[in-house]
């Protein structure tokens, strides 16, 4: 980029300018590439500054009722991409135990394929779940009233699943307090803490040393060895291919697995 000459009575100008104005200003060149994240100017309506009722244990410190039908450790996740699923092949081919279901979508948007999916994959003995896709952007109560509007408690075999997977350009902080809001709100309905769904780099960026400890992690991370997060957190399944293959599913299909110890008791729903 090109340095034109400053005229003169600006040049005059910051010879006024005392030290320190002219340090910032030197700092501010120097950083100029540095990625600096803005709080909302207005404050954020969606925060709650009250949490007066204690949220329950964490669902691995506890027991269910709930027998699972299948207990094979392999999983999948689908949605309207995988088209008509023959879910009769996909329990025929012995690999897959449980599968989670996009259900919904932050306000407005319902899978077309989330009541067919739900019914033919329980049909043939394998353990479904939902989960809901989480947009941090809308509001927080019209996206927590649409997801359990689809999301019948009675339908499920598995705990909850909440996919966060972008900021939707909310700042760092403000994300984190919507969210854990949210995810409050979902446990007091369906009471267990739903399982936390994300990539490694966003977990580290957004979630990461923000409260959110309490909610079981399911991790993607797609390389030959198993994904570590920054602060530690032990993460009870592992999203280790979205290129997968399964009988009965044309194309990809993301493909899953316990890991850390962790077994098909730790989700069953209730």
């Amino acid at each position: 980029m090109l340095h034109h000459r400053l005229p003169i009575f600006v040049l005059a100008i910051s010879l006024l300018l005392p030290a320190s104005a002219i340090q910032a200003g030197n700092t501010a060149r120097k950083d100029k590439h540095k990625v600096v994240v803005k709080e909302p100017l207005t404050p954020d309506p969606y925060v709650e500054m009250r949490l007066d009722n204690p949220l329950n244990e964490s669902p691995l410190s506890r027991g269910s009722s709930h027998t699972p039908v299948n207990t094979l450790s392999g999983g999948i996740d689908v949605s309207h991409y995988q088209g008509t699923i023959n879910w009769a092949a996909v329990a025929a081919s012995g690999k897959v135990g449980y599968a989670y279901i996009k259900a919904s979508e932050s306000v407005s948007f319902v899978d077309d394929y989330y009541k067919y999916n739900m019914a033919e994959a329980r049909k043939y003995g394998i353990n479904v779940g939902s989960y809901h896709f989480y947009r941090a952007h809308v509001d927080q109560d019209a996206q927590f009233r649409h997801m359990i509007s689809v999301i019948d408690p009675a339908s499920q075999d598995l705990v909850p699943v909440i996919d966060v997977e972008s900021a939707n350009g909310v700042a760092v902080e403000t994300f984190a307090s919507r969210l854990r809001r949210f995810l409050k709100r979902v446990e007091e309905y369906y009471g267990r803490p739903p399982i936390l769904y994300t990539y490694v780099n966003f977990y580290n960026k957004y979630i990461a040393y923000r409260g959110f400890e309490h909610y079981p992690l399911f991790i993607a991370f797609y390389q030959d060895y198993a994904p570590r997060v920054s602060d530690g957190n032990k993460y009870i399944m592992w999203q280790y291919t979205s290129k997968g293959s399964i009988s009965g599913i044309k194309g990809n299909v993301d493909r899953s697995k316990f890991t850390n110890g962790f077994n098909i008791y730790d989700i069953i729903y209730p």
